[in-house]
């Protein structure tokens, strides 16, 4: 190898070791200012170093001019591979996404008490752990419910900090008198 491809490569090293540190530092910050457990922290974490390296090595094989044309057929071959490999896993990789957006940009976590407003499947519980992949939440009743971060990143969602009053069956007679004349 040449000495240039040599330092392109170092340099591209560094680049993603400073930007690993810097992502980490960022997320870690973030986390512990909105008190997210370690666990997800980590995840969230571990989901962009991924992104990075992956970045590291586009870049790393554009730089150093290595046959791109076969390169570039590599990597389409290997992308088509994988988007009808994960076609049929497409809400797992939106939940991932939902739940590093609902990471940095949403309010509620563990602990609070949500509503999930979706018509009549409306969801009202304790979120007990925000995953990868689903919103964890215990019920009224305690029940554990699982709701993809996906439908949350979509719906709309009330946050309170004490267990909602619970609808009693005076209420439902009422609206259920009211619906017949």
């Amino acid at each position: 190898m040449e000495v240039t491809t040599l330092s392109i490569l170092l340099l591209i090293l560094i680049g993603l070791f400073i930007g690993n540190r810097i992502t980490k530092a960022l997320v870690d910050r973030v986390g512990t200012e909105r008190k997210i457990p370690e666990n997800r922290i980590e995840y969230v974490t571990k989901s962009i170093q991924i992104l990075w390296v992956f970045l590291g090595i586009l870049v790393a094989i554009a730089l150093t001019g290595s046959n791109i044309k076969d390169v570039g057929v590599l990597i389409g071959s290997s992308l088509a591979f994988l988007g009808v490999a994960l076609f049929a896993q497409w809400s797992l990789l939106s939940n991932a996404t939902a739940s590093i957006i609902v990471f940095f940009f949403f309010p509620y976590r563990a602990g609070n008490w949500v509503e999930i407003i979706d018509g009549e499947n409306t969801v009202i519980g304790k979120i007990k752990e925000i995953s990868l992949f689903h919103v964890i939440m215990i019920d009224e009743d305690g029940a554990t419910v699982t709701y993809p971060n996906s439908l949350v990143f979509q719906k709309a969602v009330r946050i309170t900090r004490k267990k909602p009053a619970r609808k009693s069956s005076a209420d439902d007679n009422q609206k259920d008198n009211k619906a017949t004349p």
